[in-house]
């Protein structure tokens, strides 16, 4: 561990305070240039966490694992494994305390790929003075994976965050074995002929390279492969994705009920 350097990617919805959080991690130790072939900002820092340090990788904001814009396309290139400069091997997923809820989506569907996480929250402060209460040993056992309650601008919770992630990369933590949701049901045929040709994508990436590929560096026969998976199975983008979003949200909704305590 202290002879590779790690790489690791923060990723949240725009104004989560992802940013704050990578500068308080990286100080000075920061460059800034565009990722290949875009004009999109790219930040990198290095973090020192115990005996190794790290190169951080500041994502740009996405509200979900379904880009729209460049700048997301950017930052779902890395989620998902496709880039082929960053490979990130921890993801540290930022989410807005006082906006859990909606904030939840983006951090569920990265767990769901099967890669190592480790989920903060921000805003904590704001999220007390609207009167909403996280318990946050619950809402870890129910995601799965480590969450951590940080205030970058007073320095608080960042030593437990470089725990966490410390932990995270000697594997102290597991990839949780059940799904946030059943994707599998969602297009079980589809998903199992994708992964006879790709056995250690996750049933959620699965579903990613069905909606994507063409967007993927893949070869054509794979390439051809995958559309005619999707053709044999009629396999639906749009109400997968549609079906996807209604479940994590009512599975989402489930948790905040026991996790979290808001004003009606």
């Amino acid at each position: 561990m202290e002879s590779k350097k790690l790489h690791i990617a923060l990723v949240g919805n725009p104004n989560s305070g992802k940013s704050s959080l990578f500068n308080c991690l990286t100080g000075l130790n920061q460059q800034v240039g565009n990722f290949p072939g875009v004009t999109v900002d790219k930040k990198t820092g290095t973090a020192q966490f115990g005996a190794f340090s790290a190169e951080l990788i500041d994502l740009p904001g996405s509200y979900s694992l379904y880009p729209k814009r460049l700048d997301e396309w950017v930052s779902y290139k890395v989620l998902i494994g496709e880039d082929k400069d960053i490979k990130a091997d921890v993801i540290v997923a930022v989410a807005d305390a006082s906006n859990l809820k909606r904030n939840l989506l983006f951090c569920t569907q990265i767990i769901d790929l099967k890669v190592p996480v480790v989920v903060v929250l921000t805003m904590m402060d704001l999220a007390r003075q609207k009167g909403i209460k996280i318990d946050l040993p619950t809402l870890e056992r129910e995601l799965g994976v480590p969450v951590v309650a940080v205030n970058p601008r007073k320095n608080k919770g960042i030593v437990e965050l470089k725990k966490a992630i410390s932990l995270t990369v000697q594997q102290a933590y597991k990839t949780p074995v059940r799904d946030f949701i059943d994707n599998k049901a969602l297009a079980e045929a589809p998903i199992e002929e994708v992964k006879k040709h790709f056995p250690e994508l996750s049933d959620y990436k699965a579903i990613h390279y069905l909606i994507n590929h063409e967007t993927f560096d893949l070869e054509a026969p794979i390439q051809e492969t995958i559309e005619n998976i999707e053709i044999r199975n009629q396999f639906n983008p749009t109400k997968t994705q549609a079906k996807k979003i209604l479940q994590r949200y009512s599975r989402i909704r489930q948790i905040m009920q026991q996790a979290v305590s808001e004003p009606d």
